[in-house]
């Protein structure tokens, strides 16, 4: 139906008896009469397209104007029948259209689906299922001009959801031509622009689209729009449930201000979007936004995927925990570990929190316009807030430091907490529109960069115990205003193996009085020891010390260096395991017969072909055993993921050396046999010897032989002899810093070839005069002690023949320079 020329009596407005000299009204057959009245007067084609095969018109006029010169009836109507296929802007099916071109073999656009009509109502639908289908919601006669006093329910349903998934239903239209909701009750004039508008100011009217997240209008109202002439931005509902409601005034006018609209009405397009059932990403409380993220992994947290409404508070708890011993999935809200009332009398009774959260905000986004006259009103309007500890219920500010003196931070302050206690929580930062405290933005470019810088302690924040609280506010839908937030999350693991040891963070001893008693140790978890936490080097120490009759049984069961080039290899010189090529990533053992001697160092394994040698099983000698987890050269991407060890220990009683092994006096020799005459001698074949010089004193050892391999304290090794060495037995001697390990003569041997020891910080003279022994610019240990001046030496029997080691001692004269006197 066109109407090109109307005039039926006075409009006097849209809600209130509009009409009251006469109405036009439209029935459509098979659905109810709604009432809905057309009056005034028009100067431009109206055009109606019914939504039945037949219509019925009712012309009233109830009275004439008083003034004859001016016209009160005037009514000219064109109607044309149109096939359902031609209707293709309201039921789709057509053919895209490509201007001055020619497409042959256009496949035509699929058909909308509109939905079935609720029965007993004028325009009601129910929508199920969209993800296979091209769902549209239209205003009733769309294209065409849409009833009055009418009030449609767009119900939408997702019914089939993938397992382990969960729906979100999504409304939008990016075609502003396709949204024309009369929003000015202005009958002509130039003043009103094509321009979409939302909440209140569609009151004037009363035409508007309302969406509900929920399936009834008592759900949350997440966007209300009319107007048009510009896209309608996402709403997106928090589950598989959404409606949407198109409301119009009891009385209209053909008459609309200028530009004049050939379209009336509204298209919105239908997306069904899956996300993970488990992630944090939407609500499953339309009334309460709250997310408890527990555990001990790491993972990304994002804004809601679906759309906020007006005033809306979203707390996301973080709480490290381990929840294994509750397998439920479904989070719960737990008793605060320590509640400020009991905490006095409790705090002994409890451990300290093991873990500790570490969090990173790598983007805070708040879009949409702003009046630059409320720029300090509107800079909060949003925002998003760290709290150090649980919040339990959202806090109310709105300024920049909630607080009123805003040159003063309050940093602490008591919130509620269950039970009536009370919880003392700390403002880390707030985020708002303009005003960014700490970011770590450039991990955003990890996908970009090979090893991204880690994100530092400065650019992100560190609860002081296991729970972190993120509140985020937003006074405006998210519909209209976006707000998107990153961050990343760690819980980080405080938690290490046996009792603290020595100087290092990592380092812990093990001791037990209970034997032949299993138990796991691994690496460290703390992030902050790696990498990826901001460490270059790593070096733990795990001391295990039996009783003076017990031995030290390690079994390593699992080995993880990534990234890093090393073979694990049976070294045919030691029987030992060693460790080739890169060695930036090791695991070695060492033997402590004393404890004022340095430890004697024993198998390494690495990455590469390490795994073929595990489980590897090591039992020691001596009653005491190091274990040496060592990592250098880090970046961003090392962890405990890429890098970890885990293994068993226990303490056994087996038959121990009861000889005296340690050598002391100004001279000395050692003699070494194989095979052993006495079972005692027997029992003590694979202890090591120790030299010890007087204080102040250095040694000099000599072995009748030729060095084969060196290697340092950093379990470098390198060849120095290409000799083949005449026996397969083996003397290995050890300084503080330095290993070597000898092809022996026998001590009948007329043989000049000597291998000449000496203690560390002793010099030797070269051709080019006098020089220290190289010993890595370091002259302490790991302890913190002064380097040992101690000599070491083992003996690997595999075949007849008797060996010496001799030592002296030296000391060092004091050198006196007198003048004109030259030194010798």
């Amino acid at each position: 139906l066109t109407f090109d020329s109307f005039t039926l009596g006075r409009f006097v407005s849209f809600t209130s008896d509009g009409c009251p000299d006469g109405a036009l009204q439209i029935i459509e057959s098979n659905r109810p009469h709604v009432g809905g009245s057309w009056c005034g007067t028009s100067w431009g084609p109206a055009i109606y397209y019914s939504e039945t095969k037949s219509v019925t018109i009712t012309v009233s006029l109830l009275r004439l104007a008083k003034d004859q010169n001016g016209y009160n009836f005037d009514f000219r109507m064109e109607y044309k029948l149109l096939r359902r296929t031609a209707a293709t802007v309201r039921y789709g099916g057509g053919r895209p259209f490509f201007p001055n071109t020619t497409v042959p073999s256009v496949q035509p656009e699929p058909e909308y689906y509109l939905g079935n009509l609720i029965g007993g109502t004028y325009c009601s639908r129910i929508f199920s299922d969209c993800d296979r289908k091209e769902c549209r919601l239209q205003s009733p006669n769309f294209p065409g001009l849409y009833p009055r006093n009418v009030t449609c329910y767009y119900a939408v349903r997702q019914h089939e959801i993938p397992e382990g998934k969960h729906a979100l239903i999504i409304v939008r239209q990016s075609k502003g031509q396709l949204i024309s909701i009369r929003s000015q009750s202005a009958l002509y004039g130039t003043a009103s622009s094509r321009e979409l508008k939302v909440w209140n100011a569609c009151d004037d009217v009363q035409d508007y689209v309302t969406v509900y997240d929920g399936y009834t209008t008592r759900d949350p109202v997440i966007l209300k729009f009319c107007g048009g002439g510009e896209a309608v931005p996402e709403a997106v509902s928090s589950g598989s449930e959404l409606l949407v409601e198109f409301s119009t005034s009891p009385y209209g006018t053909f008459l609309h201000p200028t530009p004049i609209q050939s379209l009336h009405g509204f298209q919105l397009e239908v997306e069904v979007k899956f996300v993970d059932q488990l992630s944090p990403t939407f609500i499953k409380n339309k009334r309460n936004c709250e997310f408890w993220i527990r555990g001990t992994n790491k993972g990304i947290l994002e804004n809601p995927l679906h759309t906020l409404p007006a005033n809306t508070t979203c707390l996301y708890h973080l709480q490290g925990i381990d929840t294994s011993v509750s397998p439920s999935p479904v989070p719960f809200r737990p008793l605060a570990r320590y509640p400020d009332g009991i905490w006095r009398q409790s705090r002994l009774l409890f451990p300290p929190s093991r873990y500790k959260v570490w969090l990173s905000v790598i983007k805070f986004h708040v879009a949409g316009s702003r009046d630059p006259q409320k720029q300090d009103q509107e800079m909060c309007r949003s925002s998003l807030k760290v709290w150090d500890g649980q919040v339990w219920t959202g806090t109310n500010c709105n300024d920049l430091f909630c607080s009123k003196d805003k040159s003063k931070n309050i940093p602490k302050t008591s919130l509620s907490g269950p039970l009536g206690t009370t919880r003392n929580v700390t403002l880390l930062a707030r985020y708002c529109r303009e005003h960014i405290p700490r970011t770590c933005d450039h991990s955003m470019l990890a996908n970009n960069t090979r090893f991204p810088r880690p994100c530092s302690l400065a650019e992100s924040f560190l609860s002081s115990g296991d729970s972190l609280t993120l509140e985020l506010q937003v006074s405006d839908s998210t519909a209209l205003r976006p707000v998107q937030f990153r961050a990343l999350y760690e819980f980080v693991d405080l938690h290490q193996d046996g009792e603290p040891y020595g100087i290092g963070p990592c380092s812990r001893k093990f001791t037990s009085v209970i034997q032949n008693t299993q138990q796991i140790f691994q690496a460290p978890r703390d992030i902050f020891l790696y990498g990826r936490g901001g460490a270059k080097n790593m070096s733990c120490i795990y001391r295990f010390e039996a009783q003076k009759d017990e031995k030290v049984k390690i079994t390593l069961t699992q080995l993880i260096f990534e990234q890093r080039q090393c073979q694990t290899r049976l070294s045919p010189d030691s029987d030992r395991l060693q460790c080739y090529g890169n060695t930036s990533a090791t695991v070695r053992f060492f033997e402590v017969p004393w404890d004022d001697v340095p430890a004697v160092p024993r198998d390494c394994l690495c990455s590469g072909n390490g795994g073929a040698h595990l489980p590897f099983t090591y039992i020691s000698t001596s009653n005491v055993v190091e274990l040496r987890f060592d990592v250098t050269g880090m970046n961003s991407s090392d962890d405990f993921t890429t890098l970890f060890f885990e293994g068993t220990w226990k303490f056994i009683r087996t038959p121990v050396c009861t000889r005296n092994l340690r050598r002391q006096g100004p001279s000395g020799e050692i003699i070494f046999q194989h095979p052993s005459e006495t079972p005692e001698e027997l029992n003590c074949e694979n202890y090591p010897r120790v030299i010890i010089p007087a204080p102040k004193k250095y040694l000099y050892a000599k072995i009748s032989g030729v060095i084969l391999k060196h290697s340092s304290k950093h379990g470098n090794e390198t060849s120095v002899s290409p000799i083949r060495c005449g026996t397969s037995n083996r003397i290995t001697v050890h300084t503080a810093l330095y290993s070597a390990v000898i092809c022996p003569y026998i001590t009948s041997s007329r043989r000049h070839n000597l291998v000449e020891v000496f203690s560390e910080g002793w010099s030797i003279s070269s051709t080019n005069g006098r020089r220290p022994l190289p010993v890595d610019k370091i002259e302490i240990d790991y302890l913190g002690l002064e380097l040992s001046r101690t000599i070491v030496v083992e003996f690997l029997g595999k075949e007849a023949g008797t060996y010496s080691v001799s030592w002296l001692e030296l000391s060092r004269r004091s050198v006196f320079i007198r003048s004109n006197t030259k030194r010798p």
